[in-house]
């Protein structure tokens, strides 16, 4: 009999960059592009992420022979990778595949908690400068508010204010989140001062964003993230990193002229905008605007469900 593969989302990282590895708040929600992978009995090079979490999951649950067959092709665009969480959701639905093979059902919350720690650490193995938000949102799905301090991880399922519209925009061009961090971290030890102003402004902007998006108020959500993107053109500044480069300065300079704010979605460099409007036929024309100015708008819908057999 034939073994079920597994699919997880991808992720749009809502607020929280970078003051979430110092233990503030993030807001992130599973969007409707989705990684799959199916199994095959052929040998075949498997990715890093799929390989980790599968490993993981198989130590814990019992050998299985074979490889996954990975197809991420809904998260790339002119096969460069769109930023929204390719590898995380890859390792999500490696381990989920496991879990299914086993005939562990993919609905239960024990289960999923049970993955979500394999996947985490699988991915972490291989990109450990990640918090491991972009795994959360593709084990569970939904809108999460999502906490790491220390080794301690907490989600909370969230649900998306009423009236709120959010967009994402794509800049052309892929962003590598390791040299930003590095970047960051080198800023943390060579001016810790400068670093810690930097990053207390973030963690405050990150929990106001938390705060608001939790009571419902759209208004306030916008206003947040206006002001979480300048916070995150100020560490770049410290940092002498790009991460409010060009065409994400691009995104929030049209996003405010539609009375809507945006900001990079995840490290910045590059990748993703994402923008928050209170009026549909705003972010409309936001999205015409960005498409005269070379950006290129995403169709998703939102809070996408979690890792699934098919």
């Amino acid at each position: 009999m034939k073994r079920p593969g597994a699919s997880a989302p991808g992720k749009a990282l809502l607020c929280g960059e970078y003051a979430v590895l110092d233990g503030a708040p993030a807001v992130v929600a599973a969007v409707d592009r989705r990684v799959s992978v199916s199994w095959t009995e052929d040998l075949i090079p498997m990715t890093a992420e799929v390989e980790a979490a599968a490993s993981l999951a198989q130590a814990a649950l019992g050998r299985l022979d074979g490889s996954l067959r990975l197809d991420a092709t809904e998260l790339h665009r002119d096969e460069v990778k769109l930023g929204l969480g390719s590898s995380a959701a890859a390792a999500a639905a490696a381990a989920g595949a496991v879990f299914a093979a086993h005939g562990r059902s993919l609905e239960d919350p024990a289960t999923l908690q049970e993955l979500f720690g394999l996947a985490f650490e699988g991915h972490a193995s291989i990109a450990p400068q990640g918090s491991g938000a972009d795994v959360a949102a593709a084990v569970f799905g939904g809108f999460l508010r999502f906490e790491r301090n220390a080794k301690q991880v907490s989600t909370r399922a969230l649900r998306c204010p009423d009236g709120l519209e959010i967009r994402l925009v794509w800049t052309g061009h892929a962003a590598r989140t390791s040299e930003l961090v590095g970047k960051v971290k080198e800023l943390e030890r060579e001016e810790p001062q400068r670093y810690r102003s930097c990053m207390d402004r973030l963690a405050q902007l990150a929990t106001g964003f938390a705060h608001a998006f939790e009571a419902g108020n759209a208004i306030e959500v916008v206003a947040m993230a206006g002001s979480y993107a300048l916070a995150m053109g100020s560490l770049g500044d410290a940092a002498e990193a790009p991460i409010l480069e060009a065409g994400l300065e691009r995104a929030a300079k049209l996003a405010a002229d539609f009375s809507g704010s945006a900001k990079p979605c995840g490290a910045g460099g590059g990748d993703v905008a994402i923008a928050f409007f209170v009026e549909p036929d705003a972010a409309r024309a936001f999205e015409l605007a960005c498409e005269e100015e070379g950006l290129h708008p995403i169709d998703v819908s939102w809070g996408a469900k979690g890792v699934q057999a098919p």
